[in-house]
């Protein structure tokens, strides 16, 4: 990261759908280098965080963050999910739009946390989320991030290890069933009918990023920072809630070098050099 840089952490393009450039703004995006990255909230974060050893942990991290208890087990995030129900299979269908009371969450803590101590784990909550600890030699499955399982089917992204899937059936019989779902179906709210395991790992002995400044109410990105391993003299500002366009225009300084770094891979960089590009074969749109 580039001393001074600034990067605008952005949704996918599509969620700007409908929306076009300022004129100001249109003429300095014809000079826009683009490139493609991984697509992914995932990656997208990993562009600018790294963890040493290599990985991407974020329950460690989130536990380290919040409780501050990581120590050296093997941690998952639990997050309660909601699924819908097809023929042959099962969406996920909302998992962070799933307001949960204090009530509900001791319900559903009490439901399950039998079932991970018979399995061997242990079954937390703290900062507002669960999770599982399991013994610091255990290798513990590649799960798929939760934010990348929106919409998705279950059957390609359950991990292949039976012990898992016996969990993972087994929670989602006991809060279908369980009458904190039958309140909120009379309510007209999502039922919270499953729990989806992902952010594997035990915790980093660092984070490295090039940031002096990281501006995010983002949990991900607070428990990354929280590492507080900064290399560098950048800014990142997380821009990955509003859905105004003219919002991402206000945060951007044409004297200051920038990137605009979209959840769906797409990379604009701008230097402050290139407004002297009288020509540019990409033009940078949001289509």
């Amino acid at each position: 990261m580039p001393t001074g840089a600034r990067v605008l952490l952005l949704p996918e393009r599509r969620r700007f759908a409908g929306q076009g450039f300022s004129p100001a703004f249109a003429r300095i995006a014809r000079r826009f280098h683009q490139t493609a990255g991984t697509a992914g909230e995932s990656a997208q974060l990993q562009r600018h965080f790294r963890c040493e050893p290599d990985g991407w942990p974020l329950a460690a991290l989130c536990r380290q963050a919040g409780p501050g208890d990581a120590g050296d087990g093997q941690w998952l995030l639990a997050d309660p999910v909601h699924l819908q129900m097809e023929m042959r299979d099962a969406r996920l269908m909302a998992w962070d739009t799933l307001p949960l009371s204090g009530s509900e969450t001791d319900a559903i803590h009490q439901a399950l946390a039998p079932v991970f101590a018979d399995a061997g784990y242990r079954f937390l909550g703290g900062d507002g989320r669960f999770f599982l600890r399991a013994a610091s030699d255990e290798v513990l499955p590649a799960f798929t991030p939760a934010p990348e399982m929106l919409g998705c089917t279950l059957s390609d992204h359950l991990p292949a290890e039976r012990r898992w899937t016996a969990l993972f059936n087994e929670c989602q019989v006991i809060l279908y069933n369980h009458p904190l779902n039958v309140e909120r179906q009379r309510r007209g709210m999502a039922t919270v009918n499953a729990l989806w395991f992902w952010g594997q790992g035990a915790l980093p002995s660092a984070v490295h990023h090039g940031f002096a400044r990281i501006e995010s109410s983002a949990w991900d990105i607070r428990a990354l920072a929280a590492q507080d391993m900064a290399d560098g003299g950048g800014e990142l500002l997380d821009l990955r809630q509003p859905r105004d366009w003219l919002a991402v225009e206000a945060a951007f300084d044409p004297a200051r070098e920038t990137r605009f770094d979209f959840a769906d891979g797409t990379l604009w960089r701008w230097r402050p050099a290139f407004r002297w590009r009288f020509w540019s074969r990409r033009i940078a749109s949001l289509s």
